[in-house]
């Protein structure tokens, strides 16, 4: 053995060894790519030649000895070792130019490689080697074939499809034996596709990070299922950040190093989870002290302070300056690709360095097992991709990174503005099925920027042509429900001085298909933006991005292509092209400099859009601060001395008629400030309540300050959702409240609330239902009240009534019944979320006896969440909460599940069997309908099987907090977290036995 150093040229003496290598191989194998390398033993290095060879859609990595240099023929290769691309291959890749090495040389040193070498390690159960390549385009292609081959691998791998590499075998036979490098390593405990043998490979949770089956003890029954103590393991030596190098251009490679910092911004103030940053160890980290926004944990400011804060807000022209900072914005749904292709051309679109980058990605991770909201590799391959292509001219921080199954945002800023960054914050909102589902929705991250505060919402809204009315439904989800918690109260999204919306809103076009294309051709856009639906809502002056802005398209819809090409679908469905991917903002002194889309990345069916501004920050003059303070400071001392706040309210007593479920209803107080002073207000707790309110009920803004003679509307509204239903159903509780509203150094205010709420059949409990004959709304409120007392069932004679128990509840065999004309070939049931409008008209039809119009005229996907909803919302679940325990426990024995069922009350066991029996046969179409006993035992496993309620302590949280609280409730969220993961698994594993036997009781 002997060393040989690099060629400067080695592309070409790659170029020229591939063709010996593919007839060293022969001519039922292809080598696609082949590059001279060296390989690193113990600190000596040794010339080998490494090819990637492809059969059977099938790639290997092949490493060749050379026997004599230059070879100039087949006989002067050896196979060295064979290392199959398969999902357990693990890659690190890095630039070794800077690195100062300590090795032992057997050979004369490198000469002429100045710019430095990429070391690639390489490790699977069969194989550890570490090769080491010149920096150039055939060592990135190379590396990116690789990626690329694995990343196949693992979509196989998820849909069931495991690889084989049978063929391999004739060629371990040619290995040599006894190599110093020792590369081959052992076969022992491996298949030829190099994966451990394993009897598990009828097991659709293997792959899971919690894997529902491990809690499983199945004996061989016969039957197809089998599960086993554990399934394939994970091996993770140790991170994979091949792709940071292997994308990138050679001659950028330098570059990108300098241009991103080795920490980030969540990295030194998050938890290990990925949760909003610790407030304590942000003002640890930046020196900070609590602004006019308070984060939780911070001390309360007194009255007077508080009054301080507020004129200062008003005043803040006196004190600050606007000063200019460039913010990118760029959006790509990916389709589950990884990344393939340089992304400067997207990422780098203007000679000066952007302040603040704000990357979204949708549809990261398509697999199945994604949707279970399990961890994915594509994150990191993403997250990978845009850290190495920053903008060259500037060193970056990241600031906050959150993902939502396939929903991506990452935000970077420049190093030099980090010291003046705080409170920094992200929340999520799943807008699929029921919330539960994360295929849709939207992320959000904020942060405060000097005085300025800043969000960014990256969301995904729901698709097809004709569902304009449930994108705008998940719009107001996102803004409704995203909650900054870190503050108190919490933060939303619309409470920031600049909000940067982006992502894949789904809006279409409003044209047939062959006349948007005919205007593509023609480049008539601007008739095309009259009939886009995003268009025409912000233009109608209703709430749909009320006060957003958008620039004028200038480049052609970005959906939907035939991936890898410029055409747009040319496939059966033949979708019609359209502008989903958009970037809107709101705020002032923004401006935009440039709107575009990027053509030339064809890895996805959409293409990539960004958006460059100018955004005013308010900057602090401490000088002038200093100034104001003291001047408000000796007028509030005057102030104080001479007047007391005073309001007027211009109602004191609400009544809502006819409230139901799901269904909200509001009005508006209006507090007038009609004293001399500025006035605090905030609904206070009443005695031994833990809040200022019952759940069904909502005061917004909760707490505000009036100027005065000012006035503040606050919005009062009644929800009963599934939290507060049951309750309301079993007159446990009245629809009836006192809001006290209390005046900072002033008088208490009340307001009564009170309404009419009409009773449903979402939220009562099976036993009740199984005795009703007629519609719910029909039966008098004393005998529901009756019936849904425990033990009722038990009090009924039948004989002596005459009457008879329904063996399920009507209601739910309705919509079972539905499902099964409609929906057995229904794609994405379960999956995708139906419309709130036709939720409400289900329970009215179901509520008043009107079974018969949920007819075929209704979506599929309605009916579904309004199933699953329903059981959801049962006062008690399908299984009884006393059973909960139970279940988890023998969630690992089929037969101790099967004792667990038959002992269920009859109507609750005949509920549970009937659902399984119905999923059963939906899982006998899963050709047609996509789904899987993955899917839905867990799916189900969550709304059939609920944890015990906890009972209220009564005691009211204390929002101040030491260092030593804070950290024990960062670790009582983590173990919390887990604790739930590890339930969620054992209760898909429950249903999991009984959707995958038929068992008769």
């Amino acid at each position: 053995m002997f060393y040989v150093p690099l060629s400067k040229n080695s592309s070409a003496t790659a170029m020229d060894v591939s063709k010996l290598i593919q007839k060293k191989v022969g001519p039922d194998v292809i080598c696609k790519q082949a590059i001279e390398c060296v390989n690193v033993v113990e600190g000596k290095r040794y010339l080998r030649y490494a090819a990637i060879i492809e059969k059977n859609d099938e790639q290997s990595v092949f490493v060749f000895m050379a026997n004599r240099v230059p070879c100039l023929q087949s006989g002067d290769l050896s196979l060295e070792c064979v290392i199959p691309i398969d999902a357990q291959l693990r890659c690190h890749a890095e630039d070794d130019s800077s690195s100062q090495r300590s090795m032992q040389i057997a050979a004369p040193p490198k000469q002429g490689n100045e710019k430095g070498d990429i070391r690639l390690a390489l490790k699977s159960s069969c194989a550890d080697i570490i090769l080491e390549m010149p920096k150039n385009e055939n060592s990135t292609l190379f590396l990116a074939e690789v990626t690329r081959a694995r990343d196949l691998q693992t979509q196989s791998l998820a849909f069931g499809e495991i690889p084989t590499f049978s063929w391999l075998e004739p060629f371990r036979l040619q290995c040599t034996q006894g190599n110093p490098a020792g590369s081959a390593g052992s076969r022992a405990s491996c298949s030829s596709s190099g994966v451990p043998n394993s009897n598990d490979s009828q097991n659709p949770f293997a792959d899971d990070t919690f894997d529902p089956l491990k809690h499983m003890n199945l004996q061989n029954t016969g039957t197809k299922v089998m599960a086993s103590d554990v399934g394939i393991s994970r091996t993770t030596w140790f991170e994979d950040d091949l792709t940071s190098l292997s994308l990138k251009p050679p001659e950028m490679l330098n570059a990108s190093r300098k241009s991103v910092s080795s920490n980030s911004l969540d990295k030194i103030l998050d938890d290990a989870d990925g949760f909003t940053d610790s407030m304590l160890s942000l003002e640890k980290q930046f020196g900070i002290s609590p602004s006019v926004e308070m984060p939780v944990g911070s001390k309360p400011p007194t009255s007077r302070e508080k009054f301080v804060r507020q004129i200062l807000s008003e005043r803040d022209d006196e004190f600050t300056n606007q000063t200019t900072f460039r913010v990118f914005c760029g959006t790509w749904n990916v389709n589950g690709q990884s990344p393939a292709e340089a992304l400067h051309k997207w990422m780098v679109v203007d000679n000066d360095a952007p302040d603040i980058y704000a990357i979204c990605f949708q549809e990261l991770d398509l697999s199945k097992e994604a949707f279970i909201f399990t961890d994915s590799q594509k994150e990191t391959e993403w997250q990978n991709a845009v850290k190495a292509y920053l903008h060259p001219k500037a060193s970056y921080r990241k600031v906050k990174s959150i993902r939502l199954i396939g929903v991506l945002l990452i935000v970077y800023i420049q190093e030099k503005h980090v010291p003046y960054v705080k409170f920094i914050d992200a929340d999520s909102v799943p807008t699929g099925i029921m919330g539960f589902l994360g295929n849709k929705g939207g992320v959000s991250v904020r942060m405060m920027l000097h005085s300025s505060s800043l969000c960014f919402v990256n969301c995904h809204l729901a698709a097809h042509q004709n569902e304009s009315e449930r994108r705008v439904q998940d719009y107001h989800d996102i803004l409704a429900k995203t909650r900054f918690k870190q503050f108190d109260p919490p933060l939303c999204i619309s409470e920031h001085d600049v909000i940067f919306w982006i992502g894949d809103m789904n809006f279409r076009i409003d044209l047939p298909n062959d006349e948007v294309r005919t205007c593509i051709r023609q480049g008539k856009l601007k008739k095309l933006l009259e009939q886009d639906q995003l268009s025409k809502l912000m233009k109608s002056g209703g709430d749909v991005f009320k006060g957003f802005e958008e620039g004028i398209p200038q480049f052609d819809p970005t959906y939907r292509f035939d991936a890898g090409t410029d055409v747009y679908d040319s496939s059966e469905k033949n979708r019609i092209p359209a502008w989903c991917d958009r970037i809107l903002w709101q705020g002032p002194d923004i401006q935009i400099l440039r709107y575009d889309s990027h053509p030339h990345l064809k890895v996805s069916d959409h293409k990539p859009v960004s958006a460059l501004f100018n955004t005013k920050i308010r900057v602090i003059d401490q000088k002038r601060y200093k100034r104001v303070y003291e001047d408000i400071m000796k007028k509030m001392d005057r102030v104080e001395n001479d007047y007391l706040p005073q309001i007027k309210l211009d109602k004191t007593e609400i009544v809502f008629n006819d409230v139901k479920f799901i269904e909200a209803q509001s009005t508006v107080v209006t507090i007038a400030n009609v004293g001399q002073v500025p006035v605090e207000f905030q609904f206070i707790n009443k005695l031994d309540d833990t809040t200022y309110c019952r759940p069904w009920l909502k005061a917004t803004p909760s707490q505000a300050i009036i100027s005065a003679g000012a006035c503040c509307e606050v919005t009062v509204e009644v929800y009963v959702d599934k939290s507060s239903v049951a309750r309301l159903n079993a007159g446990e509780e009245k629809m009836e409240d006192i809001l006290v509203l209390h005046l900072t150094g002033g008088k208490d205010s009340f307001i009564t609330v009170s309404g009419n709420y009409l009773i449903s059949s979402f939220g009562s409990s099976i036993e009740a239902l199984v005795q009703l004959h007629g519609p719910i709304r029909e039966v008098p409120v004393a005998d529901l009240i009756e019936i849904e007392k425990p033990g009722s069932l038990s009090r009924v004679d039948i004989a002596q009534d005459g009457g008879r128990l329904y063996m399920v509840p009507k209601e739910i065999w309705k919509m079972v019944d539905f499902l099964h004309q409609h929906a057995l070939d229904m794609d994405e049931l379960f999956q995708q979320p139906g419309r709130n409008s036709e939720i409400q008209f289900i329970r009215d039809c179901l509520d008043t006896g009107r079974p018969e119009q949920i007819s075929g005229n209704l979506c599929v996907h309605s009916v579904a969440e309004a199933l699953l909803l329903f059981l959801e919302c049962l006062a008690q679940p399908v299984i009884p909460y006393e059973y909960y325990t139970q279940c988890l426990t023998s969630s690992n024995n089929l037969l101790l599940s099967k004792q667990i069922v038959s002992s269920l009350p009859d109507c609750h066991k005949n509920v549970f069997l009937y659902l399984c029996c119905f999923l059963r046969e939906l899982l006998m179409h899963d050709e047609h309908n996509g789904l899987d006993i993955k899917f839905l035992s867990t799916m189900f496993g969550e709304v059939m099987l609920r944890q015990p309620p906890k009972p209220n302590t009564g005691t009211p949280s204390n929002p101040s907090s030491s260092s030593s609280s804070a950290k024990v409730r960062e670790a009582t969220a983590k173990e919390r977290r887990s604790r739930l993961r590890d339930e969620e698994a054992k209760k898909a594993a429950f249903v999991y036995h009984f959707l995958s036997h038929e068992i008769d009781f």
